[in-house]
């Protein structure tokens, strides 16, 4: 009997479902829009949309020059690592079928009037400029993420540092009372 045992190294390549994908490795929660045509994969974030291609395989490497270091590596149809040469990784996984960007992504920097007012309050209002800013901050991630927690209790641990009377947050239009009642700084 003769047994003949063939090797064939191929890469077969993985497609990517259309849709939603969030990640948590970055200590808070990010949700992107992917879509998938051939060997291109366009990532849609809040502030940009970015386009990835591949040479064969399942590395994709962005298709600005200046970029080309960051890439998508597809794990499977519902999953992909995002990273930089030389730098850490993040998963995001599929967390829905929906692509229209209003629904989908945080609206961010471009469409937060909230931000706008207390980055106005920064300018006119000297006196409390820093405590304003903090107050921006605090309605940029609201506007920007989905999960705002890593970022709120350091600003509300600030202001509270800066507050005379920290029993009242001085912008409830953007860090409700639980929230701020929710942190302390001892």
């Amino acid at each position: 009997m003769i047994c003949i045992v063939f090797s064939v190294n191929t890469i077969i390549a993985q497609t990517l479902s259309s849709g939603n994908y969030s990640s948590s490795d970055l200590g808070y929660t990010y949700t992107v829009i992917v879509k998938q045509e051939g060997n291109v994969i366009t990532i849609t974030e809040p502030n940009r949309t970015n386009q990835y291609k591949s040479n064969g395989g399942n590395t994709y490497y962005h298709t600005e020059q200046k970029y080309s270091h960051f890439y998508i590596k597809v794990i499977a149809d519902n999953k992909y690592y995002a990273g930089k040469q030389g730098g850490s990784q993040q998963l995001f996984t599929f967390s829905g079928g929906n692509t229209n960007e209003e629904e989908v992504l945080p609206s961010g920097i471009d469409d937060c009037p909230l931000y706008d007012k207390y980055l106005d309050l920064t300018t006119n209002d000297h006196d409390d400029a820093q405590a304003w800013a903090f107050c921006g901050a605090a309605a940029l991630a609201k506007c920007t993420y989905t999960d705002v927690t890593p970022y709120l209790k350091p600003l509300i641990q600030a202001l509270k540092s800066i507050v005379e009377d920290t029993s009242k947050c001085p912008c409830t239009d953007v860090i409700t009372q639980n929230e701020w009642n929710s942190v302390s700084i001892d």
